[in-house]
C-alpha cells in the first residue's frame, strides 16, 4: 500500500504521538484542536465538494458540503461539534451512544496507535456520557452547527450491561426516541467488537426483529430520517448478502461498510498476518482495528454490495487516507466516505482529501 507523501505538518504529528504515548488522550484532544483550527483557520470548500442525496426508502434527502464524514467514536462527547467543518467534514456522527452513561472497559490503556501499519488498535467499550446527554449538548450546538452546513448523526448501540429483566430491543428503541428528534441522521450499530459482549450482527433472527422494530418506530415519526446500519468488515460473502437484505426487506436507508477489524482474528482481511498486538481494555480483548491496511477489503466490498442492486445506499468507511481513495469509493457506488484513524496519521487530513478529490 502507497504511502502518502508526508508534509511537515504529518510529521509534527508524529512528534506528538511519540511525545505524547497516551493514545487516549490525544483521542480526547480531537475536539479541542477542531475548535483552534476553526478559530485560526476556518474553511470553506470548493462548490464542487457538495453532495444531495436522495434515497430510495422514502427519508428525507441530506445536502453535505463534502462527502466526508466523522466517523463514529471520533466525538464521543459531542463536544465542539462545529468547529468540525474547519476540519473539512460535511458531516459528524456522534456516539457511539447508549441509553445509559458509560465508563467503558475499566482497564488503561485502551487504544494505542500501531505505527507499522498506520493503524489503530481500540478497545474503548463503548465509553459514552449517555444518549440524553448527547442530545442536549447537540441541541445546544444547533444554531452553530447550521450556521457552518454541518449535519450531525448519532450512532446508537445496545447497552451490553443491561438491567435485570431489560429487554435489549427495548433498550434500543429507547435510545432510538431520544436520538431521533435532534439528529439529521442515525447509525444503529451493530458490530462493535470492543465491549467483550455477543456481536448483535451474528443474531441474524434478533437483526430481522430489531431493524423490523426500527422501521416501524420511523413511519411514526413526522419526518422520516435517513437510518443505516454499521456492519462489521468481517461478514463473509453470504452474510454481508443476508445482512444487507435484511436492511432492505426492513425497509430501512442502507449500511455502512464497515466497522473495526476484530483483532481477535490474528490477521488483515487479506490473510496477513497483524503485528503483535497487547490486550486492552479488559483481560482477554484485542479490540477492533482501524486504518489504511482495511482500505482495499473495504473497496471490495462496497463493489460487491452495490453489484447486489438492493437499491440500499452505502457508506464506506476503512482505511482511506486520500482523495483518489475516497474517489474510489465513491465510484464503486458508495454515497458517503467516513474517516477517522488518518486523522492520527495526516495533519488536516480531511481537508485534504476533498480537495485531492478535485
Amino acid at each position: 500500500m502507497s504511502k502518502p507523501k508526508l508534509t511537515l505538518a504529518d510529521n509534527f504529528l508524529q512528534l506528538i504521538r511519540e511525545n505524547i504515548p497516551s493514545a487516549e488522550f490525544r483521542h480526547e484532544s480531537l475536539a479541542p484542536m477542531a475548535r483552534l483550527v476553526d478559530f485560526f483557520s476556518p474553511w470553506q470548500p470548493p462548490k464542487s465538494a457538495n453532495r444531495t442525496l436522495e434515497f430510495a426508502d422514502g427519508s428525507i434527502p441530506l445536502a453535505l458540503r463534502t462527502p466526508l464524514v466523522l466517523a463514529a467514536g471520533a466525538a464521543k462527547q459531542a463536544r465542539c461539534l462545529s468547529a468540525f467543518a474547519s476540519f473539512g467534514f460535511g458531516a459528524v456522527t456522534v456516539g457511539t451512544a447508549t441509553l445509559r452513561p458509560r465508563k467503558g472497559n475499566p482497564l488503561h490503556p485502551r487504544v494505542r496507535t500501531v505505527e507499522e501499519t498506520r493503524a489503530i488498535q481500540n478497545a474503548m467499550g463503548l465509553n459514552n456520557p449517555g444518549i440524553d446527554t448527547l442530545v442536549r449538548r447537540i441541541g445546544q450546538a444547533r444554531f452553530a452547527l447550521s450556521s457552518e452546513g454541518l449535519l450531525v448523526g448519532i450512532s446508537i448501540a445496545e447497552d451490553p450491561d443491561l438491567l435485570p429483566d431489560e429487554s435489549p430491543d427495548q433498550n434500543v428503541l429507547a435510545c432510538l426516541a431520544t436520538a431521533y428528534p435532534e439528529s439529521d441522521y442515525l447509525e444503529l450499530n451493530l458490530s462493535c467488537p470492543n465491549t467483550g459482549h455477543e456481536r448483535l450482527d451474528h443474531a441474524w433472527d434478533r437483526i430481522r426483529r430489531l431493524l423490523g422494530e426500527v422501521s416501524e418506530f420511523r413511519e411514526k415519526q413526522a419526518v422520516k430520517k435517513p437510518v443505516w446500519v454499521k456492519l462489521s468488515p468481517d461478514l463473509g460473502d453470504d452474510f454481508l448478502a443476508t445482512a444487507l437484505d435484511s436492511v432492505r426487506t426492513a425497509g430501512l436507508t442502507g449500511a455502512i461498510l464497515f466497522n473495526t477489524w476484530p483483532a481477535a482474528h490474528g490477521a488483515w482481511p487479506g490473510g496477513e498476518p497483524l503485528p503483535e498486538l497487547p490486550e486492552l481494555g479488559r483481560p482477554g480483548l484485542l479490540g477492533g482495528l482501524s486504518g489504511h491496511p482495511l482500505y482495499a477489503h473495504t473497496l471490495d466490498r462496497i463493489r460487491q454490495a452495490n453489484d447486489l442492486n438492493t437499491g440500499l445506499s452505502l457508506v464506506g468507511c476503512g482505511g482511506v487516507e486520500t482523495g483518489g481513495e475516497a474517489s474510489g469509493l465513491l465510484a464503486a457506488g458508495a454515497d458517503l466516505v467516513q474517516i477517522y484513524s488518518v486523522l492520527a496519521f495526516r495533519w488536516l487530513a480531511a481537508r485534504r482529501i476533498v480537495a485531492e478529490l478535485g
